[in-house]
């Protein structure tokens, strides 16, 4: 089993970061090997709808299913990607207590790739997408 995390504080309230990242229409705009959403449901997500996307994983374009599989409010947004390979992408989400802040982290779970060859190929590119997330978000 192979994964990767990284994290990242942006400076919006907590419901402006779960909105944005529960929406899989978002996807393309901030995580890198996902680069359009094809067809899917429209208006508010919720567990177990699926949408079809295009991906770009390790160097390899293919049609995935991305399904949401865990929401819950403000703290939690999973997406399991149907495809090859097979991956699991979680965001948490956490508050200040002025909730002026949140801090998210990402944790991106590839049981089919070896852990040194997933930090060595995604290690840099999880991290820019929490940079571009970032600046999306704070404008």
């Amino acid at each position: 089993m192979a994964d990767i995390s990284k994290q990242v504080i942006i400076e919006v309230p907590n419901e402006t970061v779960f909105k944005y990242v529960s929406d899989p229409h978002n996807a393309p705009h901030y995580i890198t090997s996902i680069t359009k959403i094809v067809s899917g449901p429209q208006g508010a997500p919720a567990e177990g709808q699926v949408w079809r996307a295009e991906a770009n994983f390790m160097g390899r374009s293919s049609t995935i299913n991305l399904r949401l599989t865990a929401l819950r409010a403000n703290q939690l947004v999973q997406f399991t990607i149907e495809g090859d390979p097979q991956a699991t992408l979680t965001l948490r989400l956490a508050t200040d207590e002025a909730n002026t802040r949140t801090r998210i982290s990402i944790l991106l779970d590839v049981p089919s790739v070896p852990a040194i060859l997933l930090n060595m190929l995604m290690g840099g590119m999880l991290e820019a997408d929490m940079g571009r997330l970032k600046k999306i978000l704070e404008g």
